[in-house]
């Protein structure tokens, strides 16, 4: 390999292909053609003597060549650009810049809204591109370099992996308004009694959470609907006598929506903490840090 051929304008086409998982993406993402990030993979193909990235349906995926470079191509691309600018003081208003961050569906539902709109006025050419968190783990998210930030309810985190919490949340019982149970105390054998709208993941791996308070108490469900998303849960309830468990905060704003109706769980579920995660490599960059600043402000503000 000769290294010599190697400079930031490569290594930016090499992270936006492995971050997109698309050439035509790619090249939106660095502003240039199309035909010259195909250029600068033929380029970096001969160089690390690998194909790096082969087509799969409409897009590409890594070799593992690839995913073996992929860490240490961002940790190069953000040293160059602090070489580029090393006393350049980070000015929100002004920046041109794009942040990457994966988050659950629940997570993005409480903190999109809230951080699009202090963007728009503190930072309007800044953009934000939201991504899934499954199938991979958050903290491999963040050592592939395929995000910023990971805002998810992760308990835990290890070095060069950094977590800060954000905001809390625990679980009601929602149903809507003139339902049987509407005003009565909902017990564990009324929860027990009724059918139920479930979302295995609604908040990243807490579904395991009811199982086992539903197994502790002698109790289980009989689920009539399983859902992927969030949004046709408001909508089933209001036609319907089911009722669903779902996280307070959401239901708040479905009940504001909605002729809906929340109520005491009666498991103890106990909450949960929702929190962000960065990479080392990214721990000490001034736009970085101002986002996690950002994100905090609004957490704690929710």
């Amino acid at each position: 390999m000769d290294v010599k051929h190697v400079d930031l304008h490569l290594l930016m086409i090499f992270d936006a292909v492995l971050s997109e998982g698309n050439v035509t993406r790619a090249a939106d993402r660095i502003d240039i053609s199309q035909s010259a990030v195909s250029k600068g993979l033929a380029q970096l193909r001969e160089i690390f003597r690998d194909p790096l990235f082969l087509r799969n349906g409409r897009g590409v995926v890594p070799t593992h060549k690839a995913m073996e470079m992929a860490t240490s191509v961002r940790q190069a691309i953000l040293a160059l650009h602090a070489l580029a600018s090393p006393s350049a003081p980070f000015a929100p208003h002004s920046a041109r810049l794009h942040f990457n961050i994966a988050a659950t569906d629940y997570v993005s539902f409480m903190l999109l809204p809230p951080l699009m709109q202090r963007l728009a006025s503190v930072a309007p050419s800044v953009s934000v591109a939201i991504h899934p968190i499954e199938p991979l783990m958050p903290e491999e998210l963040l050592l592939l370099g395929r995000v910023d930030l990971v805002l998810s309810p992760v308990p835990t985190a290890m070095y060069p992996v950094y977590r800060q919490e954000l905001f809390r949340d625990d679980y009601v019982c929602l149903h809507r308004i003139g339902h049987p149970l509407d005003g009565r105390s909902i017990d564990a054998q009324h929860f027990a009694s009724h059918r139920h709208v479930a979302m295995p993941r609604q908040n990243g791996a807490r579904e395991r959470v009811l199982q086992d308070a539903m197994q502790q108490h002698g109790v289980s469900r009989d689920v009539a609907a399983q859902v992927p998303h969030m949004l046709s849960i408001p909508p089933t309830l209001v036609c319907t006598d089911l009722i669903a468990t779902i996280t307070r905060r959401v239901a708040t704003s479905f009940c504001g929506l909605y002729p809906l109706r929340m109520a005491p769980h009666p498991l103890p579920l106990g909450e949960f903490v929702v929190s962000q995660l960065w990479h080392e490599r990214t721990n000490a960059s001034p736009s970085q840090q101002w986002l996690r600043a950002l994100l905090l402000e609004i957490g704690q503000a929710l």
